[in-house]
């Protein structure tokens, strides 16, 4: 394997492959041609690059989880016999959050939000998946106001017409409403019943 060189024979060192030839002198005192054909097996590497949402973490990644991102490396041995050595490369992609407040009024129901609608006041939550791929929660706080009804009766004379009420002016008898706007923003109806009672003359003849 590459790691293993230089590959020292007969007190020779070599660092590539090839043929080599050696001479000696055996036990006769001839030479002696010693030939070496040396290979050298290839170490390999490997890169992953992993993007995962937070929501499934851990990673297991050649039987070891990973809880956040990083590079990591993983050493085996590969089918030469030699050192491998495999790099990942993770990223954690985050989830999304959002929060979104609305008042209406009750004129305005349903609320339509993200396609649904909504009745009543609440907190409702919508899924979706964000740029990113992971995992988007979205919260929609939905409060409806009051709207606000009321009635008032008056009685007057026909001497004191016009009557005013809301910054109208009203002549004669009669029920009138008047739309005004609450405190929670929202229609507010008045409702003014006008009687009108007229004034009474008398005459009495006298003879003493």
């Amino acid at each position: 394997c590459q790691n293993n060189l230089p590959y020292i024979w007969n007190g020779n060192s070599y660092n590539a492959a090839g043929t080599y030839k050696d001479t000696l002198v055996n036990s006769v005192g001839c030479d002696s041609i010693l030939t070496l054909n040396l290979t050298i097996k290839n170490q390999t590497t490997s890169t992953t690059n992993v993007s995962v949402c937070s929501a499934n973490l851990p990673y297991n990644w050649n039987g070891i989880p990973r809880n956040a991102a990083g590079t990591y490396t993983f050493n085996t041995t590969n089918a030469a016999g030699c050192d491998s050595t495999a790099t990942l490369n993770l990223t954690v992609l985050n989830e999304t959050t959002s929060a979104t407040s609305v008042n209406v009024c009750p004129a305005s129901l349903p609320y339509i939000w993200n396609g649904n609608s909504y009745n009543a006041a609440g907190s409702y939550d919508y899924h979706t998946t964000n740029a990113a791929g992971c995992d988007s929660t979205a919260t929609l706080s939905l409060s409806v106001g009051t709207s606000v009804t009321s009635t008032t009766d008056v009685a007057v004379c026909n001497t004191q017409l016009p009557y005013s009420w809301n910054g109208n002016s009203y002549n004669s008898a009669g029920s009138y409403n008047v739309t005004l706007v609450s405190a929670s923003g929202c229609d507010s109806i008045a409702t003014l019943n006008l009687t009108v009672n007229n004034a009474v003359t008398s005459t009495t003849d006298v003879t003493i």
